[in-house]
């Protein structure tokens, strides 16, 4: 079960390093970015925030650091697409698998940590 967790927190991860990357240097991103009137630093600032959170939350040790970074993100870039009018459903969406993906990875760590107290006695 680990290996499986750990894959879909793997593939999780890997999917929103792709998607935000382009937050960093791609001309459309930016200039979308620039014409909703937000500066360099916060598009940098919640790029980086989101990378981070992705990188930590692909590993069992650090995922809830990790989804915490993301989860934050989320709601800063939730905030800014629905102040223009934009429904960020996908956002949601990977708030939702985060949580699921968090919540297994838990109870899965309980569970190998009760196995080897059970062994110990």
């Amino acid at each position: 079960m680990r290996v499986i967790l750990g894959s879909w927190r793997g593939i999780m991860s890997g999917w929103l390093i792709a998607a935000t990357v382009p937050l960093l240097a791609d001309p459309r991103s930016i200039g979308a970015w620039t014409a909703a009137g937000l500066s360099d630093e916060a598009r940098i600032g919640l790029a980086t925030a989101e990378l981070f959170g992705a990188g930590l939350f692909a590993f069992e040790i650090t995922a809830a650091a990790g989804f915490a970074l993301l989860l934050g993100s989320f709601i800063a870039v939730a905030t800014i697409h629905i102040h223009h009018r934009e429904m960020p459903w996908w956002l949601a969406v990977y708030s939702l698998a985060g949580i699921f993906l968090l919540y297994l990875t838990r109870r899965e760590r309980r569970r190998q940590s009760r196995g080897t107290a059970a062994t110990r006695e």
